[in-house]
């Protein structure tokens, strides 16, 4: 299996290939997700800043991440184009 990375800086990475949703985390419906999610499936990528963006997995994990849901979505598609061109941090 090949797995692409995407990299949130300070070390933060989620595995692109198993990404089913990204959406704004000040939506109602996120919000009540978050909610509903076991502690232990939520992954905080936010290193203290603002969370803009929550990511669900597959598995049903979601990560909580400080990036807009437009740039997680502009650097996942870069990734997949460009052979993995990107800065870690981008």
């Amino acid at each position: 299996m090949n797995m692409d990375m995407l990299l949130f800086g300070r070390g933060g990475a989620i595995n692109t290939d198993r990404v089913v949703l990204i959406a704004n985390a000040r939506s109602s419906p996120i919000k009540r997700l978050i909610k509903t999610i076991n502690s232990e499936r939520i992954f905080d990528l936010t290193y203290g800043s603002p969370c803009e963006t929550v990511i669900l997995f597959e598995n049903g994990c979601i990560a909580l991440v400080h990036r807009t849901p437009g740039e997680v979505v502009r650097a996942l598609t870069r990734a997949s184009e460009t052979d993995h061109d990107i800065p870690p941090w981008w």
